[in-house]
């Protein structure tokens, strides 16, 4: 179990960190704010990999700026080797410069899910977060992971499922029709925000042993209990960042997108309850 106050310092150690890199970020800064939001959720995670500080060979797949790949050189103490791997050559920029500003020696890498750069069989734990939901073929990725595996190692995926969440409150059609229409832009490309209930199945057909499938609740609660305002204008942002590109491909129209905007934020100032949920798949490499 992580120490509450270690986790503590850590998270204000990153929001610093971030925050000061945000000016660089461009079109990139949703992504850092994110990774900001979503460090408790990522920490939570960690005690389940069962690990200790010791030399630990680590790969991140789809990294991003480097959220997930600092937490795990964090917890494990700057004894493990940390490769972060992403195909967009900012973000691995950035993931070095929050690497340098936090002490800890992540050494990102340019490839892709399908093409990772790094040797067969060379890791012992193969993480990927938040990835499978925009590939067009999410087993082929799979089979990357388990190649650069070391026999025993671990597989890790987590991702979301868009059907696996609830709140007290029923969700508005004009939300419904917004979110309907992310979930169809993402398809268009290939991706699946539902992929969370597929990620048993893909375990089982690659072949990996000792499966476990963790659902992972992210809990919403309302206006009493403070929920931050950053957060909700940071949600309002990725939608905003994808408006012209949902209404270009006929997924939603110019006033229903613009009217479930007005409903998000109208349902961002309830006292209300919800969660959705991330699901954690894990498997061993035979």
């Amino acid at each position: 179990m992580l120490d509450t106050a270690a986790m503590q310092s850590w998270m204000t150690q990153v929001r610093n960190a971030t925050q000061a890199v945000l000016p660089e970020g461009g079109d990139l800064a949703w992504l850092l704010r994110q990774s900001i939001h979503t460090n408790a959720q990522r920490l939570t995670v960690l005690p389940v990999f069962n690990m200790t500080p010791k030399p630990f060979r680590v790969l991140d797949v789809g990294a991003g700026t480097g959220a997930m790949s600092l937490d795990l050189a964090w917890m494990l103490e700057k004894q493990a080797r940390v490769v972060a791997v992403d195909s967009d050559a900012r973000c691995i920029a950035l993931l070095q410069q929050l690497s340098s500003k936090l002490g800890y020696d992540v050494e990102g890498r340019l490839g892709d899910a399908y093409h990772l750069p790094v040797d067969t069989a060379s890791q012992d734990l193969t993480i990927s977060r938040l990835v499978l939901q925009h590939l067009d073929r999410p087993a082929d990725a799979l089979q990357e992971m388990i190649r650069v595996t070391a026999p025993g190692g671990l597989i890790a995926v987590l991702d979301v499922d868009d059907d696996a969440k609830l709140s007290e409150s029923e969700e508005p059609p004009a939300l419904a029709k917004l979110n309907d229409a992310t979930n169809r832009l993402q398809a268009a490309s290939g991706g699946n925000r539902r992929i969370g209930r597929h990620l048993y199945r893909l375990f089982r057909e690659a072949g990996l042993s000792n499966i476990q499938v963790l659902a992972m609740p992210r809990i919403h609660l309302g206006t009493y209990y403070g929920r931050a305002p950053e957060i909700e204008q940071h949600q309002r942002d990725l939608y905003l960042s994808r408006r012209d590109e949902m209404i270009a491909q006929g997924f939603i129209t110019a006033s229903e997108f613009d009217a479930g905007i007005e409903v998000l934020a109208e349902t961002s100032s309830r006292d209300d309850f919800g969660f959705a949920t991330e699901f954690l798949a894990m498997g061993r490499i035979r």
